[in-house]
């Protein structure tokens, strides 16, 4: 760092996160638990005003209780145990938490803002940690002796960088990854409902000859609808292709989205790394996304401490870091890849493959009783910490 740079810099850390959504949060607790000098900066000074993701996992919620802070999230949410899958032809089968490891079978839904509001709670308890909005990173330097960030008329100096500022990344850009995407073709329109439409906790997937419909319950009675579409009339769509009556005046929102796929080349560059939709982008029906960027800031938690109060080596830390967790989105991505890929397959041939597929083979047949784990990422490579099994690895993270 210059020293032009560190005399102006006259805001100093040692772990520098740029974003405050959901995984820069956690990231900024999981820090902030350990003592660790955190200055969080974010460039919005208000919540999203709509429900963005919704679905939070068990080995999420396994994370969240490293905090202490996991019954919170419980108690302001709805735990789905069951999704119902529907095929042109009825019913074809249920995806069921009931029986799946561990403490947590379900999996939450707890709208995003619901999830900012209850990081932010636990971040200020830390006095380490520092929260700064309206501040939008926009040049970046380092050198072997840390990373120095400008926006916004100020200068913040850390030992480490950390990129949580989303699928668009600023930081991302200006370090210059390389990156590949890929458009998978097909659109959605999103909205969320008063109302259950009579199906309580549980989640509901029709998929149909002329797309998928899908509905998810939400705390106070409500429920996301996703409908396989560009645009339209999603009580239409629901009443047209799973026969479902919703009242148009019980919506209270709607948005568009066409799901893609990027991957890094890398994700770290020098003392930055990448973490959450930064580092990964992924379909988001299945709800992998967030709860990938969950294990991102488990995982680079971990190491910062190894770094700054172990005195770890960094270099093979962050190796280790962007060996596993790509690897870990990798497969994520191609999980909702997968699920998302045979919910929309459309017309009399595939829509009547997929049927066969999901009774004989997902619901009833040999693949039965992975679904539950499946959904619930609990079968996903090094999903939290305690699955991460190379020796070596474990040593320089300092676990046992």
């Amino acid at each position: 760092m210059n020293q032009q740079a560190t005399a102006a810099a006259l805001n100093t850390s040692e772990a520098a996160i740029v974003g405050g959504g959901p995984v820069g949060l956690l990231l900024a607790c999981l820090l902030g638990r350990q003592g660790i000098r955190v200055t969080l900066l974010e460039k919005d000074t208000a919540r999203p005003a709509w429900s963005q993701a919704i679905g939070i996992t068990p080995p999420s919620l396994r994370i969240l209780s490293a905090l202490g802070i996991e019954q919170s999230f419980i108690d302001r949410g709805v735990s789905i145990r069951d999704c119902h899958v529907h095929g042109q032809s009825g019913w074809l089968g249920t995806a069921s938490f009931r029986d799946i490891d561990g403490p947590w079978r379900f999996v939450l839904s707890l709208p995003q803002a619901v999830t900012l509001e209850r990081l932010q709670a636990e971040a200020a308890r830390h006095p380490t940690v520092e929260l700064r909005t309206g501040v939008e990173i926009t040049a970046l330097e380092q050198d072997d002796n840390g990373v120095t960030l400008r926006g916004g008329g100020q200068i913040f100096s850390a030992a480490y960088a950390i990129a949580c500022d989303g699928h668009r990344s600023r930081l991302r850009d200006l370090l210059g990854i390389r990156t590949r995407a890929h458009s998978y073709g097909c659109h959605f329109i999103m909205g969320d409902f008063s109302g259950d439409a009579g199906m309580g906790d549980e989640a509901h997937l029709f998929f149909t000859a002329e797309g998928a419909v899908e509905s998810f319950p939400l705390p106070g009675k409500r429920r996301r609808w996703i409908v396989q579409a560009r645009e339209g009339s999603i009580p239409g769509l629901a009443r047209q292709r799973a026969g479902m009556l919703l009242d148009p005046a019980d919506q209270i929102d709607q948005h568009a989205f066409a799901p893609r796929r990027l991957d890094c080349e890398n994700i770290t560059r020098g003392r930055v790394l990448l973490c959450g939709d930064a580092a990964h982008v992924m379909s988001p029906i299945g709800g992998q996304g967030m709860n990938t960027g969950f294990s991102d800031a488990e995982f680079a938690a971990q190491m910062l401490h190894a770094i700054l109060r172990r005195g770890q080596p960094a270099a093979p830390l962050l190796g280790d870091y962007d060996r596993i967790r790509r690897g870990a989105a990798s497969a994520a991505a191609s999980r909702a890849a997968l699920g998302m890929g045979l919910g929309v397959w459309t017309g009399r041939g595939r829509y009547l493959l997929r049927d066969f597929i999901l009774r004989n083979l997902a619901f009833h047949g040999p693949f039965a009783r992975r679904v539950g784990p499946w959904f619930a990422m609990q079968s996903l490579p090094h999903a939290t910490l305690a699955q991460v099994h190379d020796s070596e690895t474990r040593r320089r993270l300092g676990l046992p």
